[in-house]
């Protein structure tokens, strides 16, 4: 986010750029995936499930702070969801939580709602195993 975009963005999505919740590395995790994006920015997903509904979520990105807010926001919405709703939560469901971004920037929300779908893809194939 540049300093003469930062008025593009709403509160929240300048709120969860500059402190990003959920990031960093789960330690105990059985689902997990790592996405580089079309604009070469990676993101990660870990979460930690129980009975099948999210129990801990976590992120890293070496984006910019539009993927810091995205990852951000999509690991606020999938915690304490069943996995197969998590899995569900797309694009449009990050934006709209954030308060919409500048239509340069909403690839990031794809980014992060395809990285979060494949963690919870990863648990159903292979969380139990963990």
């Amino acid at each position: 986010m540049t300093e003469a975009g930062k008025n593009e963005f709403s509160e929240t999505a300048r709120d969860h750029a500059t402190r990003p919740r959920n990031q960093g590395i789960l330690l105990t995790f059985n689902g997990h995936a790592r996405i580089t994006g079309p604009c070469g920015d990676t993101m990660e997903f870990w979460l930690y499930a129980v009975k099948d509904r999210v129990a801990r979520v976590a992120f890293e990105t070496d984006g910019c702070g539009s993927s810091l807010a995205c990852g951000s926001m999509a690991t606020c919405l999938a915690e304490g969801k069943r996995v197969v709703e998590a899995e569900r939560i797309g694009q449009r469901d990050i934006l709209a939580a954030l308060g919409g971004f500048p239509k340069e920037s909403e690839h990031c929300a794809l980014l992060a709602a395809n990285t979060l779908r494949a963690a919870c893809e990863d648990f159903r194939l292979h969380g139990s195993w963990r």
